[in-house]
């Protein structure tokens, strides 16, 4: 059976600093984004559009997440989170996507991580 950590987020949290927490405090190695739940505001992605989007105030729900998290030889972790988001006020707007630089997780917001052993994976 597949391990998975749970991290959740309240309001105004900074998303990737607290990931990069959870993974410390939990000793993951590998960990890849399995889904999300919630919302986040005030972030940047680099689009997939190559466009940066700094400062996006308003709320958008997490449509769909990808990425891992990586253990690195200094003990620090690497973070490549690809969101999709949408929205949360009804519009006709488009999705837009792209590789998370920072964001604040708006009311409650939680990530689901299925995590891998780099030991496990080598042998």
């Amino acid at each position: 059976m597949e391990k998975q950590l749970v991290i959740s987020f309240s309001d105004g949290e900074d998303v990737l600093a607290g990931i990069k927490e959870a993974v410390k405090q939990h000793d993951v190695d590998l960990a890849r984004f399995r889904s999300a739940d919630g919302c986040l505001k005030d972030f940047e992605l680099i689009s997939d559009d190559y466009k940066d989007l700094k400062g996006v105030p308003e709320e958008h729900f997490v449509d769909k997440v990808s990425g891992r998290v990586l253990k690195q030889k200094d003990e620090n972790y690497s973070v490549d989170l690809h969101l999709t988001l949408l929205k949360k006020v009804a519009s006709k707007t488009n999705p837009v996507s792209g590789e998370l630089r920072k964001g604040l997780a708006s009311g409650e917001l939680t990530f689901i991580l299925t995590l891998s052993s780099l030991k496990s994976m080598i042998h």
